[in-house]
């Protein structure tokens, strides 16, 4: 098994995988039998107006699709660290804003800026997403820490992790190295679900569950899906 990588190097390859595979992404998808927006379109349901959403990897725009169709007017913005993949979103929901950005360099700037009155401390959101993507980057609860400033009281915080399962050998260890779909190598984190639910005191759950993501070479990729509503 290879060692862990820098996590610069780590986001290199996700970069590169991800500007490749930009074109074909969404049919490998839904071939793979992808779950999660299904979940965050009833999730969704139960939500009181969302004015303003922020989505961390957003990729080709398919979460910001979803929040677009519960949401007509709100305020949509998608984070991606790949330009190929912006481009595939901005088509898709064109009235969104877009930030070229590593996802966990810009959580750590806006969290610092929302905490800090005389940088804009009123920038807030109603709902940040984070669906798929948050198992590329190298340390999930630091960017949950910073991401936990963005949210609005009362708002809402949905977001996905590819959970260690002990005796799962598709997803037994912490840190892989593999080729992805498009022949490139992705690493991938994993985290215990105790490290990513921490910090989140004063926060309310709406649901903590396991769920199968898609497949890949024919075998489930289980996903940790955490819900919480932050305290009014």
């Amino acid at each position: 098994m290879p060692s862990q990588p820098p996590p610069d190097r780590a986001l290199d390859r996700a970069r590169a995988y991800f500007e490749a595979f930009a074109v074909e992404y969404d049919a490998a998808a839904t071939e793979a039998g992808w779950m999660p927006n299904d979940l965050l379109a009833d999730a969704l349901t139960r939500m009181s107006p969302v004015w303003d959403a922020l989505d961390l990897g957003c990729g080709t725009g398919s979460t910001l699709a979803v929040v677009r169709a519960a949401f007509p007017d709100a305020d949509l913005t998608g984070i991606d660290l790949s330009p190929a993949m912006l481009e595939r979103a901005c088509s898709r929901v064109p009235d969104a804003r877009y930030v070229h950005a590593d996802v966990g360099a810009f959580a750590a700037d806006a969290a610092h800026a929302a905490t800090n009155h005389a940088a804009g401390g009123d920038a807030r959101f109603d709902l940040v997403t984070a669906v798929g993507g948050l198992e590329f980057t190298a340390d999930a609860p630091a960017i949950l820490a910073d991401v936990r400033h963005l949210v609005r009281p009362g708002g809402h915080l949905i977001v996905t992790y590819e959970p260690i399962i002990v005796g799962w050998e598709p997803q037994a260890v912490r840190t892989e190295t593999n080729l992805g779909s498009n022949g490139l190598e992705l690493t991938t984190f994993r985290w215990e679900p105790g490290e990513v639910t921490a910090g989140f005191d004063g926060w309310h759950p709406v649901r903590n569950r396991l769920v199968v993501a898609y497949r890949r070479d024919g075998l489930p990729t289980v996903y940790g899906w955490l819900h919480y509503r932050r305290g009014d």
